[in-house]
C-alpha cells in the first residue's frame, strides 16, 4: 500500500507541473493520501505567484504591502536601519514587515512576495483543511461535500489579499485544532506564536487562554452563546476604558482606529444601510446555520460530548469563542473574529455530522439549512474572482514566469467576454 501511495504522489507531482488546478482536484479525490495536503499546499504557491491584483485592489492591503516592497528596493539598509525601519513602522508584530525588508534585498517583484505569502499562507491553510479531510469516516455524506466547500471557503485562499490577519487565523486554528481534539498542548504554543502575525490576535489567544483557566463549562458557554448572538452590540465606552487603563501605549494607538466612537457609528450605520442583499445575508446564511447546529447538538448530543473528551473540549471552545466573536462583530473589522469562530465551528460541524449517526432532528435541519449553505458558497466564490488569476486555474508554473505580475483576473475576464 505505502508503495502505491508513493507512485500515486509522484503522479501527482507530475500533473502538478502540467496543471496544478486538475492536480488539486486530484488531491481533493484522494483525501487520504499522505500527498493530497502537499500538493494542495503547492497550489496555494501557485495561486501566489500568479496571483492577480485588479484595478479594484488598489485600496487592498496586497497592494500596499507591494508598494511597501517596490520602494524600499531602491532603499540601502543595514540591519539597524531595517530595526528601526519596523519600530517607526507603528506596527505591534514582525513577520510582514520582516519579509518587505527581506524580499526587497533582492527584488521588487509582486510575483516574488506574492509566492512567498502563498508558501506560508499555504502550510496553514492545507493542514488546516487536511485535519478535518483526515478524519473523515465511512463513506462521504452530501452533506458532508457541502460543508467541507463551505469550510475551505470561510477563510479561502483569495484572503491572501489581507496576508498578516488571515494568516494569523490559520497559524492559530493550527495549533488550536490538534490542542482541542487530540490534546497536544505543544498547539497552545502555536496559537499564541500567532500574535507575531497580527497583534489583533490578543482577542483569539486571551480566548484560549480563558478557556484553559476555566476548562469545559458547556452550559455556561452556551447560554453566553446564545445571548451574543442576538444582542451582539458591545458597549463601547467599557471597551475604550479597558483598553486605555490596561493596554500597552502601542496597542492603544493600533487599535484607536477599530475603537473610536465616530468610526465604530459609521461602521454599524452603514451595515444596516447596505442594500446589496446577497453581501449581507450570504454571511448571516453561514452563521445562523452554524447556530442551528450547536443548538441541535447541545440538545442531541450532550451526552457525546460528555462521555469523548477531545469533541467536549471543541464544542466548548466553540461555544465561548463565538460568543466573543458575535460581540466584536459589531465593531470595524470586528467580523474577522467571526470568521475564525465559523471555521472553528464547520471543522466541528462536519465531522460530527459524518461521523456520527444522525436523529430526525439534524437530518431535518441538514434539509433546511442546505439552501443558506449553497448561498454562501456561491458568493464566497464570485468573491474569489478579484483575485483568482486565469493562470492559476488554466495555467502552471512555467506559463506563469512569462506573466510576473501581470495577471488578469478571471472577474477580468468575465467582464471581457460578457
Amino acid at each position: 500500500m505505502e508503495n502505491i501511495n508513493d507512485k500515486s504522489g509522484y503522479y501527482a507531482v507530475i500533473l502538478f507541473l502540467i496543471w496544478p488546478f486538475l492536480a488539486v482536484a486530484s488531491a481533493f479525490k484522494n483525501y487520504s493520501s499522505s500527498w493530497g495536503k502537499n500538493i494542495l499546499w503547492a497550489f496555494v504557491a501557485f495561486y501566489g505567484f500568479a496571483f492577480a491584483i485588479g484595478a479594484e485592489s488598489t485600496e487592498s492591503d496586497i497592494n500596499r504591502y507591494v508598494q511597501e516592497v517596490e520602494y524600499l528596493h531602491g532603499i540601502d539598509m543595514s540591519p539597524a536601519e531595517a530595526v528601526e525601519y519596523y519600530q517607526s513602522s507603528g506596527e505591534v508584530d514582525v513577520l510582514r514587515t520582516f519579509l518587505a525588508v527581506t524580499v526587497s534585498r533582492f527584488t521588487d517583484s509582486q510575483a516574488v512576495l506574492t509566492l512567498i505569502y502563498g508558501i506560508i499562507f499555504g502550510f496553514f491553510f492545507s493542514r488546516n483543511m487536511w485535519f478535518v479531510l483526515e478524519r473523515l469516516e465511512g463513506q462521504i455524506k452530501p452533506i458532508t461535500i457541502v460543508l467541507t466547500v463551505c469550510l475551505f471557503l470561510i477563510i479561502p485562499i483569495w484572503q491572501m489579499n489581507g496576508f498578516r490577519f488571515w494568516t494569523a487565523a490559520h497559524m492559530f486554528v493550527y495549533g488550536l485544532l490538534p490542542f482541542l481534539f487530540d490534546g497536544k498542548k505543544s498547539g497552545i504554543i502555536i496559537s499564541v506564536l500567532s500574535l507575531l502575525v497580527h497583534f489583533a490576535f490578543l482577542i483569539p489567544v486571551g480566548v484560549l487562554l480563558s478557556y484553559l483557566l476555566f476548562g469545559n463549562r458547556t452550559l455556561s458557554y452556551f447560554i453566553f452563546f446564545l445571548i451574543t448572538f442576538f444582542i451582539s452590540e458591545i458597549d463601547l465606552a467599557v471597551l475604550n476604558n479597558l483598553i486605555e487603563n490596561y493596554a500597552p501605549d502601542i496597542i492603544q494607538e493600533r487599535s484607536a482606529g477599530y475603537r473610536g466612537e465616530d468610526k465604530v457609528e459609521a461602521f454599524r450605520e452603514d451595515t444596516q444601510s447596505n442594500t446589496v442583499w446577497y453581501a449581507v445575508w450570504y454571511g448571516r446564511a453561514l452563521s445562523w446555520s452554524v447556530m442551528g447546529f450547536l443548538v441541535i447538538f447541545f440538545i442531541k448530543g450532550r451526552r457525546f460530548f460528555d462521555e469523548n473528551k477531545g469533541w467536549l473540549r471543541l464544542y466548548s471552545f466553540v461555544l465561548l469563542f463565538y460568543g466573543f466573536a458575535n460581540l466584536f462583530n459589531s465593531l470595524p473589522s470586528g467580523g474577522r473574529y467571526l470568521s475564525i469562530a465559523n471555521l472553528i465551528a464547520v471543522a466541528l460541524i462536519t465531522l460530527y455530522i459524518q461521523n456520527r449517526e444522525q436523529g430526525v432532528a439534524i437530518e431535518r435541519f441538514v434539509w433546511i439549512t442546505t439552501p443558506a449553505l449553497f448561498l454562501f458558497i456561491v458568493v464566497s466564490f464570485r468573491i474569489g474572482l478579484y483575485s483568482m488569476s486565469a493562470t492559476a486555474v488554466l495555467g502552471n508554473p512555467i506559463i506563469a514566469m512569462f506573466f510576473m505580475g501581470e495577471h488578469i483576473s478571471l472577474n477580468d475576464v468575465m467582464k471581457m467576454i460578457l
